[in-house]
Parts: C-alpha cells; sequence; structure tokens
C-alpha cells in the first residue's frame, strides 16, 4: 500500500494494495448463477461498540485480514494483514511502520469485554511478526488449531517484482506450524510446513479454511478467478505439518491430487480470496461468508447442507454504511462463529479503505478507515 523508508516512516503514497485486491479480490462481479434458494433466514446489524476491540494497543494503527482461530481456554487469534505500526509517542499513521502482518491474542469471547494482546516484531522499525523471505512477505488466509495440538496457519505468499506491473505479483501459499500456541506469541517457534499450491494452478492459495470432524478443510482459490475449490487434510497430516498431498473434492469422491485427471470443479462459484466456511450447530448449516461485489460491497453468505453442497445462490444481508461513502472500498468479511453471542448471533468483521489514498493520512478518519469493523449476524431456520 505505501512505501516504507528505512527507518520505518512513511514517505510516498504507491497504490499497489488496492491495484491488487482490485484484480484479485473481486467477487460475484458477474451476473449470479442459478442455484437452490438459501434455506435459512439471515440478517446482520453494523455493531459499531465493538470496534473498539481493535483500539486497545495504541501502536497498532489499523489493518486489514482479521481471521480468526479457536486457541482455547478462552483464547482467540486474530490474524491481519498489512498494518500500521507507530513508531513515535504520536501514535499517528505519517509517523508509523508498514508490517505485512500482525497478530493479537484476544483472551475472553465477548468482544465488548475481551482484551487484545497485540504482536508484531519489535524493533527500529517494527516487522511482520511471520517474518519475510527475502524478497517474499505474506498474507494470512486462516488456519486452525488441531484440537489440544499445535496451530497451523495458512499463508498467501507474495513476491516482489520491481519495476514489472504492480510490483508484486502472487507466489502461491505457504502454511506454517507452531507447536505450543498455549503460550504468549512471543516464545512461539514458527516451524514451516510442506504446504505447497496445486500443479493445477501455481497461483491458487487457500482462502478461509475449517475443520470438520476427524479433517482439516480448505476453500482455495485462484488468483485469476475466485471458483472455490474444497480440499483436506487429516488433522494427523495437519498437525504434523505435513500439508503437500490434500484429498480434492471431484463433485463426487475425495481424492489425492495425483489422482486427478483434470482440476476439481468449483464447488462455491464466484468467491473471494477472503472469507469464512464454518457448520453453523444451531441450524445444522454451512456457511459461506463474504464481502460481495467491488468497491461499495455487501456482506452476503451461501449455505448448504454439506461443505461439500449443493451451495445455495447469495443472499446479502447487510450492505455496511461504510460502503456508502465516496471511493468506498471495503472488503475482507469473515464470520466469527467460536466467538457466537449469548443471544446467538456471531460475530463479523469487515476491513474498509478507500481510492483516495491520502484519506488513511486525514485526521479525521484516520480513527476509523482502515480498521476491521464488526456487525452481528444473525441465522434462523
Amino acid at each position: 500500500m505505501v512505501a516504507r523508508s528505512a527507518v520505518g516512516v512513511f514517505t510516498h503514497p504507491v497504490r499497489t494494495l488496492v491495484i491488487w485486491i482490485a484484480a484479485a479480490g473481486c467477487s460475484a462481479c458477474s451476473d449470479e448463477e442459478p442455484g437452490p434458494a438459501p434455506t435459512l433466514t439471515a440478517s446482520a446489524t453494523r455493531a459499531q461498540a465493538e470496534d473498539a476491540l481493535f483500539h486497545q494497543d495504541p501502536r497498532w494503527l489499523g489493518g486489514d485480514g482479521a481471521y480468526t482461530i479457536d486457541l482455547g481456554n478462552d483464547r482467540s487469534l486474530w490474524l491481519f494483514g498489512d498494518s500500521f505500526i507507530a513508531t513515535s509517542a504520536a501514535n499517528k499513521r505519517s509517523e508509523s511502520a508498514f508490517v505485512r502482518n500482525s497478530i493479537a491474542v484476544m483472551t475472553g469471547r465477548d468482544l465488548a469485554t475481551a482484551t487484545m494482546e497485540f504482536v508484531w516484531r519489535d524493533g527500529p522499525p517494527p516487522t511482520s511478526f511471520f517474518p519475510e523471505v527475502g524478497d517474499h512477505w505474506f498474507w494470512p488466509v486462516g488456519g486452525a488449531r488441531i484440537p489440544d495440538g499445535p496451530l497451523i496457519v495458512f499463508m498467501s505468499e507474495i513476491r516482489a517484482t520491481p519495476n514489472e506491473g504492480l510490483g508484486f505479483a502472487g507466489a502461491g501459499q505457504r502454511a506454517f506450524r507452531i507447536a505450543d500456541p498455549s503460550s504468549a506469541p512471543a516464545t512461539w517457534t514458527i516451524e514451516p510446513t510442506t504446504a505447497r499450491s496445486p500443479t493445477f494452478d501455481a497461483d491458487a492459495t487457500v482462502a478461509c479454511t475449517t475443520v470438520d470432524g476427524d479433517y482439516f478443510i480448505a476453500v482455495v482459490a485462484g488468483e485469476g478467478e475466485h471458483d472455490g475449490r474444497l480440499a483436506r487434510w487429516s488433522l494427523a497430516e495437519a498437525g504434523a505439518g505435513d500439508l503437500a498431498s490434500p484429498q480434492w473434492w471431484t463433485g463426487m469422491a475425495w481424492v489425492p491430487e495425483a489422482s486427478l485427471g483434470e482440476p476439481p470443479p468449483t464447488v462455491i462459484p464466484n468467491g473471494a480470496t477472503e472469507c469464512s466456511l464454518h457448520y453453523d450447530a444451531p441450524t445444522q448449516t454451512w456457511i459461506y461468508l463474504w464481502s460481495r461485489g467491488f468497491g461499495g460491497t455487501t456482506l452476503a453468505i451461501r449455505t448448504a447442507p454439506a461443505v461439500t453442497g449443493p451451495w445455495s445462490s447469495y443472499r446479502d444481508v447487510l450492505r455496511p454504511d461504510e460502503s456508502n461513502v465516496e471511493n468506498a472500498f471495503v472488503y475482507a468479511g469473515k464470520a466469527h462463529p467460536q466467538l457466537r453471542g449469548t443471544d446467538g448471533s456471531i460475530p463479523v468483521t469487515f476491513a474498509d479503505n478507500s481510492f483516495t489514498f491520502a484519506d488513511l493520512f486525514d485526521p479525521t478518519r484516520e480513527p476509523t478507515l482502515y480498521w476491521p469493523h464488526v456487525a452481528r449476524l444473525l441465522l434462523q431456520r
């Protein structure tokens, strides 16, 4: 999104992040395909007061992404993409570093009362929690903790392409393993895994993940098109970091990649490179949620009786007010079902940005623009 000087202070705007998401994050930009009707009553309302969750650390000045992973014992991991980290006591973006990813550990299940410990690699300047490798960097795209075991985090890998195109491009995916996520993040040892992009699409990456019984399941989307395919690993494989050989859903069966005669079919059409997928036990329905459209977007869901489908046509549940302002750029819609409220509502987050880069540094907009925002989703059968 911006260029950063050697001391971590922003020097001039470069609109590459906005343009890259325009190319890779647009969803449902074409006419909707026919499909079975949604089987639920669904609605969402903005929960603006709960945005305060992301403002607890005065040095963390905004970010996007906002995937969550249940760590157990009332702890949840938040995974953010590009983030602003203050480098002076002024705690403002014009005097901040721009890191490619950061995290926070939330203690408590109620977003209104939970505490957040934001973490990055501090130094002169601050750097990403998941470190860059050469000229490649990583944006989190989901993961899960294996029950009472290690944490697996999938990443979209990005490579620098100086003087070419946008200055960077997708380089497939990786995943990292943390053996003991019950300790403080500062003590975590980040281990590589054997995760790779599929042979039929070297740029494809995981878009969201879930656990279903004995399997770790991922929706995989290509960079050029975002129709979701399904891959899975056993929990034993995932826990060991053995992610090189997933099974793929063919429409009839789960088969090893080596047995595919052609790329597996689309399961979730017109999807996104950021989303959430979960089984909603109260309604006995699978839910896929994303930001539908481009620019000023709408939170939407698809439903299915099984993770393999058939998936319904989309249903819009909320158009955030943030989508209705000039130069709106709203994206990264996700549900966080493990944080369901006592009223049965599910927290949903989305990020907002602007196609006018200077807006990010406007003192009147800096407190609210380019932060995760919260809504509440209600589902009823």
